[in-house]
């Protein structure tokens, strides 16, 4: 189980870096095609002068990078970002005995998997089964198959992914929590590596 979810990490990171450097470069063609007839006049060959003057901004970079940011986010905090990397404010839960960590650590796992599962269906509707949604298109982006506008609704459709990973994600937790106990804090992790590393010196 734990080499699939290293192997699911390392997936999941290389898409997320493969999103992040396609945002870059589409910013790189964007601050291109806007400023480069603007400095036309600096190329010495005439020819070359001619193509930068007939290069025109492009309108599709600023949508496609706002769709491959929101999705990044969304995809990031699903798959990318550990659990302990987020910011929690725990300290009533270190203030607690073991036992009682466990305790509540399964009580809010499920809090979050019952509030999640009860959004999802109006959730799912007000971004699947809206008519506003499929009528409503990105104006600039285009499916490269088809040709068709690209609907609203996959902008927000990044959101459905993070809820069905959260959901699964608390669910092991549950699980992982009522076989092995609870988890340390960060704090008392970092405490207990620098003793064994003192131990070990």
């Amino acid at each position: 189980m734990q080499k699939f979810a290293n192997r699911l990490t390392r997936g999941s990171e290389f898409i997320a870096a493969i999103i992040l450097a396609a945002i870059f470069i589409i910013f790189l063609l964007q601050i291109f095609a806007r400023y480069i007839s603007k400095i036309a006049w600096l190329m010495p060959i005439e020819s070359v002068s001619n193509w930068m003057l007939s290069i025109e901004p492009i309108g599709w970079t600023i949508n496609l990078i706002s769709l491959l940011w929101v999705w990044l986010i969304f995809f990031g905090c699903s798959f990318v970002v550990k659990e302990r990397d987020h910011v929690t404010f725990d300290i009533l839960y270190l203030a607690l005995p073991d036992h009682l960590r466990k305790v509540a650590m399964i009580i809010i796992s499920l809090i979050m998997i019952f509030v999640l599962l009860w959004s999802f269906l109006p959730t799912w509707e007000a971004i699947f089964g809206s008519r506003l949604m499929e009528l409503k298109k990105i104006q600039t982006l285009k499916i490269p198959i088809t040709g068709d506008k690209i609907p609203i609704k996959w902008l927000f459709a990044s959101y459905i992914t993070l809820m069905i990973v959260v959901i699964l994600r608390y669910a092991w937790i549950c699980y992982d929590v009522s076989k092995n106990g609870a988890p340390k804090g960060a704090i008392e992790e970092l405490s207990k590596t620098q003793k064994e590393e003192l131990n070990e010196s």
